[in-house]
């Protein structure tokens, strides 16, 4: 798989994490939560992003036929 397919899967496994943002500033704005919390979303978001990516660069392991190893 090359870099831009991996980025791409990277960031829209993201998607999901985006659309909790408005949930949490209306939550920050009622103050059920810290304003802290959305200054910590972009962070979790970056790192989400970076552990999908490095994860997706992974090499399958080789397929054995299935036979021992005989000389």
């Amino acid at each position: 798989m090359n870099r831009r397919t991996r980025l791409r899967i990277a960031l829209t496994s993201t998607v999901p994490t985006l659309l909790v943002l408005p949930v949490i500033c209306l939550l920050a704005a009622v103050g059920a939560v810290s304003w802290n919390l959305l200054l910590a979303l972009p962070v979790a978001l970056v790192v989400h992003a970076a552990i999908n990516f490095s994860c997706l660069d992974q090499k399958p392991p080789k397929a054995r036929s299935g036979r021992p190893n005989s000389l």
